[in-house]
């Protein structure tokens, strides 16, 4: 049974390497485990003479005898073990009666391209020694570049050579019968089994060069997913056949030994066992699968949350199921952690994306179009969601930033961008239902190639803090305005009798020409002196000219008098385009470029100050800027009660301060202040 078994696979083999056409079908009849016996038809026998009678049963045997070696030549092509070329050419010797059987294989790599590697079988003993030298000259002469003919070559009167080469036009090398006594025509049998085990010898080289791929392959793949940082898994009909360091890891394994050969469904919860086997008969019946997210229980009882990515492939020479798991756990938990936080933390946080990205390239203004025509709320936390005017995130999730505009304000949006898509501590008022509302926000964008995707933000609300400092900036100036009259109302009046005393006293001694008539009038100056300082302290504290005349004239008089001081230069600017008028927000306007001032003179030592007041847009800006020894405004906001009491001074009006500055560079003071008084409604 093996050898029917055995022959029928030689019939395979010769079946797909064309070679069928060249084996008789007597030789097909023995291959396939038959028998025959030498006959011939008895009528036309009978009238044969002896001699022919005894060449023809010659012939007969003789072709049985090459179709059995060609059987036993298939025999071993096609065994388990490795080709022994020496029996296959003394197989072939002995059946065709050749003096030498040789095989000359040439080189499968461009390294060795001269060499040449040589199997003989030799009946007796040769002659000479160097009979390969001779060899390789007749077999470079007659054949100086492979062959594309497979049939049997004449070389010359006693030398039988065929190309042994594959279906494919793959070239292995020579296969040849020399013999004694010529080559007669009466060979062809010999000729005939040279072809045929040519034809076999280039399948058996096939199906070693192809063996010899597949194992090369796979040990490229070992070395490759040993290496690998995600878990490989292989199993053929629910059974683990490999897993690679990791995959072991990921199931807590020590060994491979102890995991292969289990079943796959060993590995997950109960509730998964359909789905998974499911998917495992959709792959092995070639069918794809996209990836999907699943629970691996480890030896040690912990689950791991996985990416499950599958494909049939083939190891080892059978059909199995490679799979790729990303473990998630990790990633999983910290989104869990994150979520966790975005639900109690008291900020709101946001993100928006695009669905066309928009260049950087881009103007400002179209820029700011682009984010209210493509840009969408991707999500947000409970306390965003609240300040939108939504119950909760999902009912806000997804819609257009269009339709947001009443918290996503374009002034918003266009200092973001003008700002490279970074906002650090950014302050803001809304007008909300109970009044205006403020905020500090942080943006940053994301931006890949060159073009803005999508962007990330949180805001916390500080309402309280700043009606806090609104209320502690009006009670400073309340207390202000109350020093000014107690000084104007108190000490100015009593310096005014004091001078009218004085000067009454001044003249009287005058007239009696008195010696301390000198001295009386020295009082009257200093009482004068001294009423004219109260005054414009006075004025300083309580800047009348605020409530009757507008806000250009008051910074005038504070650049005159600046300038009237010894070694100051001090000038106002402005366009002509400022109207204010709200008291307040004058006069903490003049507040903020009165300390300016003030920090200019005592901190910066500045030679020279500039007072600028311009329409800028929806803004009315008030700038102040010096050339003194310059300061850090991050150090100075921090230690700095007069920047502090600037900061809020222009929060209480609904504007922003900004500080330019460099060490030995000078500083610039600007306020920017929306025209209405509500910030982010332009």
């Amino acid at each position: 049974m093996v050898g029917v078994f055995i022959n029928k696979v030689i019939l395979t083999i010769i079946w797909g390497g064309r070679m069928l056409s060249r084996v008789s079908f007597r030789t097909l009849f023995l291959l396939s485990g038959g028998k025959q016996e030498v006959s011939v038809p008895s009528p036309l026998y009978e009238e044969l003479s002896p001699m022919k009678k005894e060449a023809v049963c010659s012939d007969a045997q003789r072709r049985a005898q090459v179709e059995h070696a060609i059987v036993e030549a298939a025999r071993l092509l096609v065994g388990p073990d490795p080709l022994d070329m020496q029996a296959l050419l003394r197989l072939l010797g002995e059946a065709t009666g050749a003096a030498s059987v040789y095989f000359v294989g040439v080189p499968q790599s461009r390294e060795q391209e001269e060499e040449y590697t040589y199997t003989v079988w030799h009946r007796r003993r040769p002659r000479v020694s160097n009979w390969w030298r001779e060899l390789e000259t007749r077999i470079r002469q007659h054949f100086p570049t492979p062959t594309a003919q497979d049939e049997v070559l004449h070389l010359s009167e006693n030398l039988l050579v065929v190309p042994v080469l594959s279906a494919e036009e793959r070239f292995y090398g020579y296969l040849g019968l020399e013999f004694s006594d010529g080559l007669p025509e009466a060979r062809q049998e010999e000729a005939r089994l040279l072809e045929v085990l040519g034809g076999l010898l280039a399948t058996y080289f096939d199906r070693q060069a192809t063996e010899t791929a597949r194992r090369e392959s796979e040990e490229r793949w070992r070395l490759l997913v040993e290496q690998l940082p995600e878990p490989i898994l292989l199993a053929a009909q629910d059974r683990l056949v490999y897993l690679n360091p990791a995959g072991r890891r990921l199931l807590g394994a020590e060994e491979e030994e102890d995991l292969t050969g289990r079943s796959l469904l060993d590995f997950f919860s109960a509730d998964q066992y359909e789905e998974i086997a499911r998917q495992l008969r959709r792959l092995e019946a070639g069918a794809s699968v996209a990836p999907f997210e699943c629970t691996v229980i480890r030896f040690d009882g912990e689950e791991r949350v996985v990416e499950l990515t599958a494909a049939p492939v083939v190891f080892e020479g059978r059909p199995v199921v490679q799979m790729i798991l990303r473990d998630l756990t990790e990633r999983r938990r910290a989104e869990e952690r994150y979520r966790s936080f975005v639900r109690t933390i008291t900020e709101g946080i946001w993100r928006i994306e695009l669905r066309q990205p928009v260049a950087v390239t881009t103007l400002p203004e179209l820029q700011v179009e682009h984010l209210y025509r493509y840009g969408y709320l991707a999500e947000c936390n409970a306390v965003m969601a609240r300040w939108l005017g939504a119950s909760d995130p999902e009912a806000v999730a997804g819609r257009p930033l269009e339709t947001l505009r009443h918290y996503f304000r374009p002034r918003y949006l266009r200092e973001f961008v003008q700002r490279g898509y970074e906002l650090h501590g950014e302050e803001y008022a809304l007008p909300g239902k109970q009044g205006m509302r403020y905020y500090v926000v942080n943006a940053v964008g994301t931006v890949e190639r060159d073009r803005l995707v999508r962007i990330w933000g949180s805001a916390i609300e500080v309402t309280e803090r700043v009606e806090l400092e609104r209320r502690m900036v009006q009670t400073l100036e309340a207390q202000q305005q109350a020093i000014g009259r107690d000084l104007h109302d108190g000490v100015g009046q009593l310096l005014t009798s004091i001078r009218m005393l004085s000067e009454n006293l001044a003249h009287r001694l005058k007239a009696e020409q008195h010696e301390l008539t000198e001295l009386a009038q020295k009082v009257v100056r200093f009482a004068q002196e001294a009423a004219e300082g109260v005054r414009a302290i006075y004025r300083g504290l309580t800047p009348a000219q605020l409530y009757t005349e507008d806000l250009t004239l008051a910074l005038e008089e504070l650049a005159y008098n600046t300038n009237a001081l010894p070694g100051i230069r001090c000038r106002f600017e402005t366009d002509g385009q400022v109207c204010i008028d709200d008291p307040e927000v004058k006069l903490h306007l003049y507040r903020i470029a009165q300390e300016a001032v003030n920090n200019a003179l005592k901190h910066a030592h500045a030679s020279e100050i500039v007072l600028t007041l311009h329409r800028r847009d929806e803004f009315v800006e008030l700038c102040v800027t010096d050339n003194g020894c310059g300061i850090d405004p991050q150090r100075a906001r921090a230690d700095s009660l007069g920047l502090k009491t600037m900061y809020y001074r222009a929060r209480t009006i609904g504007g922003t301060l900004h500080i330019h500055s460099q060490p030995g560079e000078g500083t610039t003071i600007c306020c920017r202040w929306p025209v209405g008084g509500v910030p982010g409604t332009v």
